[in-house]
């Protein structure tokens, strides 16, 4: 299962990297500031002094969004070499995975397939093509964070960030192209897309960071068997996800000083019964869209109310880690649901039967 996989080696990034300087992005007038520094000056020291000079209400959990004005080859060059200690680990972990558990390096010619989008009958429901979109995203949201704290020009700092994930997505799918297991699938480059646009337009339209998270949850089932991905793995495979939109009311100016900013509308969708696993002990494939409320543990935990909580230690380093996970992450029993399914074929021995 590839979305865990990325996230964990994002995590393993983040754990490595100073949370001031994720925490201390430019915003605002901020942002022009970098072009008058002194030739001597490091591209690290101004950011992290906005950060400290910011009121501890305006710590978020990443950059304040900033509309860019302007983007040229001379700034994705600056980006790049912001990120370049980023773009190693990044690589590295993908590199690890891919060639333990993806079967890159068995070298074949190269194979595509059309693997459809969220039919009945496609291999995952969907579910596959949702992960592809959050791990571009995450990798993309990531990397807004870092440009915008240690680049010299940050501007456009979203849209650096949308074409390196999403190059990074595309060359493993085309390192899928030659493994002849997995194949390289047209889908996913769109799916790809969609998940490097959603960072652009969350990191861009001004408020939207604060108001909008996307999550996925898991719940690991007792079938599986230890390992790090895949069918064995301990990370959980497809039928024990969920993906998740979760609209904050700590992000709306009128909620934050009442009791609702601890609270969230939740969308989401899962698709159940399209695995070997669930096949082999007769689960309905059944593709489901959910509607909920959900709490905010990152206002309760970390949040600037009246309760006492955490957030003294919002800018250590397990402060911005926490964090971070749960702005990405979707912690199981947190949440109620009403489901509503769009589909259900249940299966007659060996068949199928809607």
């Amino acid at each position: 299962m590839r979305v865990v996989a990325f996230v964990a080696c994002l995590a393993i990034l983040g754990a490595v990297l100073r949370p001031e300087t994720s925490l201390a992005q430019p915003s605002g007038p901020s942002e022009l500031r970098p072009m008058a520094r002194a030739k001597g000056q490091s591209a690290r020291t101004p950011a992290v002094a906005a950060g400290t000079a910011m009121p501890t209400t305006q710590a978020s959990l990443g950059a304040a969004p900033v509309p860019p004005t302007f983007y040229s080859f001379s700034q994705l060059g600056d980006h790049l070499h912001a990120i370049r200690w980023e773009l190693a680990l990044v690589g590295a972990g993908f590199a690890v995975v891919g060639f333990k558990d993806w079967d890159w390096g068995n070298t074949s010619g190269f194979q595509t397939i059309e693997e459809g989008w969220f039919s009945k009958n496609t291999r995952h429901g969907g579910m596959d093509k949702i992960g592809h979109s959050f791990s571009t995203y995450v990798i993309a949201d990531l990397l807004t964070d870092r440009i915008r704290a240690n680049a010299s020009n940050p501007m456009g700092a979203p849209i650096t960030a949308a074409l390196v994930a999403f190059s990074i997505m595309g060359l493993a799918e085309t390192m899928d192209g030659f493994t002849g297991r997995h194949r390289f699938s047209r889908e996913d480059i769109v799916a790809n897309g969609v998940g490097a646009l959603f960072s652009v337009f969350r990191n861009t339209i001004p408020g939207l960071r604060e108001k909008l998270d996307w999550r996925f949850m898991y719940t690991p089932a007792s079938y599986e068997r230890p390992g790090i991905t895949g069918e064995n793995g301990i990370l959980p495979p497809y039928e024990r996800q969920r993906y998740i939109m979760a609209l904050k009311g700590s992000g709306f100016e009128t909620l934050k000083n009442t009791p609702l900013r601890y609270a969230e509308l939740h969308a989401g969708f899962d698709a159940r019964g399209f695995e070997e696993k669930e096949r082999a002990l007769g689960y309905p494939i059944e593709r489901s869209f959910y509607v909920g409320i959900g709490l905010n543990l990152n206002e309760v935990l970390f949040g600037t109310g009246p309760n006492p909580n955490f957030a003294r230690y919002r800018d250590t380093l397990p402060g911005w880690a926490a964090r971070k996970t749960l702005e990405y992450v979707q912690v199981p029993y947190t949440s109620v649901y009403a489901k509503s399914r769009f589909s259900t074929v249940r299966r007659v021995g060996t068949t199928l039967q809607d």
